[in-house]
């Protein structure tokens, strides 16, 4: 308990540093005289279509569990998926959305390893569909938008698409093969290989859901578009309008990948210096300022809106 927390105290000083650095580069009394231009309607559009796209990804858990035989209510499903939500706004890599499970246990009769399959499969396809996305952004920045990227830049990010990118594809493997490989390397590893029966489970479950795959790819496009929304919305609540809806469809991926890093909380610092630095590359003018202001605004929105997970987190 006490190295976790005092691994935690390191990700928050690490981000909060970033942060700083970034307050110390860029003006943060333009930073701050932005936000406090933010246009308030827009800004509350943004959550809207923020909260659309919670109430999505609920029903994407509600109806996966009921393909599994589980009579979950789509509150509890909700409530289940935003108190995981605002989880996540509060953890390293976002790893506080795996709480969903648990949360969902408190709230119904429903087993954690099956809330477990209604996650971990859909987590895996985000992040492959997350680098593609990624990659695609980057060819169209760079081709149409002519944005020079050093290639420093080019292949850190190529390296940590591949990571990322690995990952969903090894996820996917394990839940939706007949692969044994896991399950033998499981049952080998002290005191986890007692879990090996539930795993095993767990993994059959998971092939249960797999025909879901066009349902799930569906709901994703759709929650990319809701997503992307809420950026241009965002966008121009701060008065940016020299970004299209194409432009912040193909940054989404690119830059919220970086929240998935474990080295801050919830990629804090670092997907705010990336904004700042595309809004940079892509001739805004005032660009790390604006790129800055947005950053922070968008983590804001989405905040405010996952708070209403509080009410399962607490019960």
């Amino acid at each position: 308990m006490f190295m976790n927390n005092k691994r935690r105290f390191v990700q928050v000083f690490i981000g909060i540093a970033i942060l700083a650095l970034l307050f110390y580069k860029i003006d943060i009394h333009e930073v701050l005289a932005v936000i406090r231009g933010v246009n308030i309607l827009l800004f509350v559009a943004a959550a809207i279509s923020y909260l659309c796209y919670n109430l999505v990804m609920a029903y994407r858990l509600y109806y996966l569990l009921g393909t599994m035989g589980n009579k979950v209510s789509f509150t509890h499903s909700f409530f289940a998926h935003i108190a995981g939500m605002i989880a996540s706004d509060v953890t390293p890599g976002r790893s506080g959305f795996f709480l969903v499970p648990y949360f969902l246990k408190n709230r119904t009769n429903c087993s954690i390893s099956h809330g477990m399959v209604a996650i971990l499969a859909p987590q895996g396809i985000e992040f492959v569909l997350k680098v593609v996305g990624g990659f695609l952004g980057l060819i169209f920045f760079i081709t149409a938008v002519s944005v020079n990227i050093s290639t420093n830049v080019l292949v850190s990010l190529c390296i940590g698409g591949c990571i990322f990118g690995g990952l969903g594809v090894v996820m996917l493997w394990i839940l939706w093969t007949d692969e044994s490989l896991s399950s033998n390397l499981l049952a080998k590893i002290p005191y986890i290989k007692k879990f090996k029966g539930d795993f095993q489970n767990m993994k059959d479950k998971s092939l249960s859901i797999r025909d879901s795959l066009p349902v799930i790819l569906i709901i994703y496009f759709i929650c990319w578009i809701l997503l992307a929304l809420q950026w241009q919305l965002i966008g121009l609540s701060l008065g940016i309008t020299e970004l299209s809806f194409l432009t912040y469809f193909l940054l989404h991926p690119l830059i919220t990948l970086l929240r998935f890093v474990p080295v801050t909380v919830s990629g804090l610092g670092l997907m705010e210096g990336t904004t700042a630095v595309m809004f940079l590359l892509l001739g805004i003018p005032n660009g790390e300022v604006l790129g800055l202001s947005f950053a922070l605004v968008v983590r804001l929105n989405m905040i405010l809106v996952d708070s209403i997970g509080l009410k399962g987190v607490f019960s």
